[in-house]
């Protein structure tokens, strides 16, 4: 048998997948945003409290996400 070096694969991001992410991850944001005004009017002054829970939620699930890629990337 000839000694045929492995495959190896090379951790790169295209502009495709930049793109994909950057939308999966913008999208849930802006429409938080866009609703987080009118939900804070209507429930008063609890829902302003758990809607910034919520966005350090899914802040720290981001990130979490983010290094677990990164360690996946090595």
């Amino acid at each position: 048998m000839s000694a045929t070096p492995a495959p190896q694969t090379k951790p790169t991001l295209g502009l495709t997948g930049l793109t994909v992410n950057a939308m999966a991850l913008i999208a849930p944001g802006a429409f938080l945003w866009l609703t987080f005004a009118q939900q804070c009017l209507y429930g008063q002054p609890m829902a302003a409290i758990g809607m910034w829970f919520g966005i350090l939620v899914a802040l720290l699930l981001c990130f979490a996400t983010a290094i677990s890629y990164a360690e996946l990337s090595k």
